[in-house]
């Protein structure tokens, strides 16, 4: 990779860190009021949970920056870290980020099993 296509996914990288950190006023909507209220109290989780979501998403995507700018540094940038092989530059321009390549994301989906859902949790 050039030199110049660094410049770009480090810019594109620092950028996407710098929204997100931006948007991290999120925290502030977790306070809740209480309601006696059962439709209140519905809504209330309903919106929280959201939230929760919502920063939970934020954190990895921070994460997965974080760590592709660390790689950059290092000058292991667009290198899978499964397989050694070099990433696609198509798949770098959509997700600057990413760490894995195609193959091996898909290995990563197949395997690793996906978070129970929460809403069969609390129904339980």
């Amino acid at each position: 990779m050039t030199k110049r296509q660094l410049d770009k996914f480090r810019a594109e990288l620092e950028k996407k860190l710098s929204e997100i950190e931006k948007n991290s006023a999120l925290r502030s909507e977790l306070i809740t009021e209480r309601s006696n209220d059962p439709m209140d109290q519905m809504q209330s989780r309903q919106d929280l949970d959201l939230t929760i979501h919502t920063i939970d998403s934020a954190w990895r995507t921070w994460k997965a920056v974080d760590t592709a700018l660390t790689l950059l540094g290092d000058g292991e940038y667009g290198i899978c870290l499964e397989c050694g092989e070099d990433i696609n530059p198509k798949r770098l321009a959509a997700i600057p980020w990413t760490t894995l390549c195609v193959s091996c994301q898909e290995e990563r989906d197949l395997t690793t099993p996906a978070a129970p859902d929460p809403k069969f949790e609390r129904a339980a």
